[in-house]
């Protein structure tokens, strides 16, 4: 195999195992560690990665340009585009990382511990000591983060992706700058505290900087000079803010007027974290200023040479044109918008001075000559202010929740979205909307509406297959907004019906697991375990409606029953959040004419489902309902009820068929507790012979000491004419009294045994006399267990 096989089979196992891997770090967000999806995607990723460790070690992921490399080698452009390449690439990017090595001796255990870290909010891991330190806390010790790579950009040239910032860093950035305090530490420490120092301190880098453009590549003249940022970033962490502002400008100024092709290269970077994103604003705000100043000159020698009809940024009558789209400072046009000012054109063309629209528009010679050549210009144009635009948005968003109540501006946001996924930035875009759903969560609950009407205008406006990616990604975010959402608004619903669809597509796949944790809160709103008010509460049932169909309904049935995908527990947990709707229909099936095979099935379905199934059940037990209906109604009872459900069945115990009622007596002795004597006891008047036999075994195998004076009654209240029937009964309650074990039942038993009276001599036949001996026996070796070992001496 050549070394261009390697390397390609080596790219698509890297690529498969990030596919594992993002689908680990999203679900385990959702299901606990143990569940059977987490364990099956962690043992496929140990799998991916023991492949890649036999021909490499480490194995590495890096960021660089906001590409991923593996091992050194980036990827083609198809490729960086996959959901995978870019879910990784945020994931660096947010936690603010430059590579992940892998080494061998890697353990399935640690990629366990690695996904769960990994799911977790930068912030929680920040606080909890930093991802270094998790990642020792969980004794994961062969994943390296930020080690040197060196990332093959052509045959001579090789660069080195940044480091996280350490103080010997700041210590030689600043000595480079001033040499004569590398031998006075002390002096050093003191003048790192003035903002005016460190402003000189930058202006003196930069310039070492730019002296090396002639030797260094564009890519680590940026790299460099965000390293230097950074650096100062951290030193002015403890400065007083309008400190920090000072020297953000001051930064920015030196850049802008050093190099505003540098600078515009920086806006494109993830800076927005650097001096709490005053910078990034700065730098933005300064180059819209020169591009302003640029555009106006062309715009007057070409609007001297147009022709045809209006002025320029104006339709034919000359009327100003608002086109519906936002400027530098995140505001929309509209009409009355002045002459001269920029904004992006949201279906991709530039609108200004110097540009003429309108009916009956032609172009010179010139113009059409000059046009190929622009296009390329203004794509550049157009994508830098937009990138402009949306960040300074996405900074709005996060900083003011208020943003979203400016309805001109939200009604944009669609194609703001659009044209950044045209653009491949995804890394804006995802940002943009993640702050929209942090929004979901705001105390305000206006903010709350128009978060949630600015998400679903933007999911309805993409493709199918960007709307179904995008509202899976979102969907343990919305189903914790649903969770504490009290307004049923339309956006409410529209989430509700994205949601189902999600589940549906689930079922479909028998992606039950996944299914399992948004249907659950629907469930618990529709049974009212979650309090939501009526309005709420119709959404989520008719959810529950629609996703209770007999289609899906068999789909459960048939993996509960056969356990092919081994899913059998998944598959019983939706059917039973369907609620009403699938106990009915399956209550229903049972008084149908089915065979045997399938009434099972559904039987033990609802066993399984347990006492939620309870009430339905009881509801289909009256004296109408056929006997064979009433068993396994009595049967399901026997397996998940409890003291209520059996005092509901005592009626069935007279009922005229004999298969029912030992079916009800079982039942009853199986959940009746401490009721079971009295339940009991009272249809022994009504049975029949044979019954009654079954009823009194049952009382002594309950050991029902409640009853002991009933069956005393009855033993010693002896009819006038003895029969063979009443003497094996009396010789049953003599055994069921010494099953109980009762005190209480002694002198009776010892009466029949040894009869004070003549005439109780021959009361009694021998096989009774016999029955109660042996029932005293009984008694007396309970009394003697239950009583304390004393140690007597002797």
């Amino acid at each position: 195999m050549t070394d261009t096989d390697t390397d390609t089979d080596m790219r698509q196992t890297a690529l498969y195992a990030l596919v594992i891997m993002n689908t680990a770090i999203k679900n385990v967000r959702l299901y606990p560690p143990t569940s059977a999806s987490i364990v099956s995607a962690i043992e496929r990723l140990h799998l991916a990665f023991q492949e890649m460790l036999a021909q490499e070690n480490p194995i590495v992921f890096a960021e660089s340009e906001k590409s991923i490399l593996i091992c050194g080698n980036p990827l083609n452009q198809k490729d960086q585009e996959k959901i995978q390449v870019v879910a990784l690439l945020n994931l660096l990017l947010s936690f603010g990382l430059k590579s992940i090595s892998f080494f061998k001796g890697l353990e399935k255990a640690e990629l366990s511990a690695f996904t769960e870290i990994l799911s977790r909010k930068p912030a929680a891991i920040t606080s909890e000591g930093g991802l270094l330190q998790v990642l020792a806390q969980n004794n994961v010790t062969h994943v390296y983060l930020d080690q040197k790579v060196y990332v093959a950009i052509d045959k001579d040239h090789k660069i080195i992706s940044g480091f996280d910032i350490t103080d010997d860093q700041i210590a030689k950035f600043f000595v480079s700058t001033h040499p004569e305090l590398a031998a006075d530490p002390q002096k050093l420490q003191e003048m790192a505290k003035d903002p005016q120092w460190l402003s000189q301190a930058f202006q003196a880098g930069l310039t070492q900087l730019i002296a090396q453009k002639g030797t260094l590549s564009d890519i680590q003249i940026t790299e460099s000079l965000g390293n230097m940022i950074g650096l100062l970033d951290k030193v002015a962490g403890s400065l007083e803010q309008v400190d920090k502002e000072n020297i953000s400008k001051s930064i920015g100024e030196a850049i802008i007027t050093a190099d505003p092709d540098m600078a515009l290269e920086l806006t494109s970077q993830n800076m927005e974290h650097l001096f709490g994103g005053v910078l990034l604003q700065y730098l933005i705000s300064k180059l819209e200023g020169i591009k302003y100043a640029e555009e106006q000159k062309t715009g007057e020698g070409e609007g001297e040479a147009a022709e045809g009809q209006g002025e320029a940024g104006t339709d034919e009558t000359g009327s100003s044109q608002g086109d519906g789209s936002i400027d530098i400072d995140g505001e929309r046009r509209g009409q009355g918008g002045g002459q001269g000012e920029w904004s992006i054109d949201l279906d991709g063309e530039r609108r200004g001075n110097g540009e003429r629209r309108g009916h009956g528009e032609r172009r010179g010679h010139g113009e059409r000559t000059a046009q190929s050549d622009a296009d390329g210009q203004e794509n550049n144009e157009f994508r830098t202010k937009l990138i402009a635009v949306s960040a300074k948005l996405s900074l709005s968003l996060k900083q003011n929740e208020k943003t979203l109540l400016d309805e001109q501006l939200m009604s944009v946001l669609p194609k703001i979205i659009e044209q950044l996924i045209a653009q491949k930035e995804q890394e804006t875009m995802e940002k943009i909307i993640s702050h929209l759903v942090d929004n979901l969560f705001s105390e305000n609950v206006d903010v709350r509406t128009h978060a949630a009407k600015a998400l679903t205008d933007i999911i309805d406006s993409l493709p199918p297959e960007r709307k179904t990616e995008m509202i899976e990604s979102l969907s343990g975010r919305f189903i914790e907004w649903i969770r504490i959402e009290t307004s049923a608004t339309p956006a409410y619903k529209t989430v509700c019906n994205y949601l189902q669809n999600i589940m549906q597509d689930f079922i479909n796949h028998q992606h039950f697991a996944e299914t399992i944790p948004l249907l659950d809160v629907f469930s618990d709103i529709n049974s009212g375990t979650l309090e939501k008010n009526d309005a709420i509460r119709e959404i989520c049932a008719k959810l529950i409606r629609n996703l209770a169909t007999q289609e899906n309904i068999n789909i459960l049935f048939k993996e509960f029953d056969t356990n092919e995908q081994d899913k059998k527990k998944e598959a019983r947990k939706i059917l039973t959040s369907f609620g009403d709707i699938t106990m009915k229909s399956m209550l229903d099936t049972l008084q149908k004419d089915i065979d045997s095979n399938e009434r099972v099935r559904i039987m033990h379905l609802m066993i399984g489902i347990g006492q939620k199934a309870i009430p339905h059940v009881l509801e289909r037990i009256h004296k109408d309902a056929p006997w064979y209906y009433l068993r396994n109604m009595a049967y399901i009872l026997g397996q998940i009820g409890n003291e209520e459900s059996a005092e509901a069945l005592q009626l069935l115990l007279n009922h005229e068929n004999d298969r029912l009622r030992y079916e009800v007596l079982k039942s009853i002795s199986r959940t009746g507790g401490n009721r079971r004597g009295n339940l009991l006891i009272t249809a022994l008047p009504g049975a029949n012979e044979e019954f009654k036999l079954s009823l009194i075994e049952a009382l002594g195998n309950a050991k029902a000491a409640d009853i002991v004076p009933d069956l005393l009654d009855i033993l010693t209240n002896k009819p006038l004419v003895n029969t063979a029937a009443r003497i094996i009964m009396e010789e049953k309650i003599c055994v069921a009294l010494g099953a109980i074990g009762s005190p209480e039942a002694i002198p009776d038993l010892s009466e029949i045994t040894e009869p004070k009276s003549f005439f109780r001599i021959s009361s009694y036949s021998k096989k009774v006399k016999a029955a109660a001996a042996r029932a005293l026996e009984s008694i007396g070796k309970k009394q003697a267990e239950a009583m304390p070992n004393l140690d007597i001496p002797r």
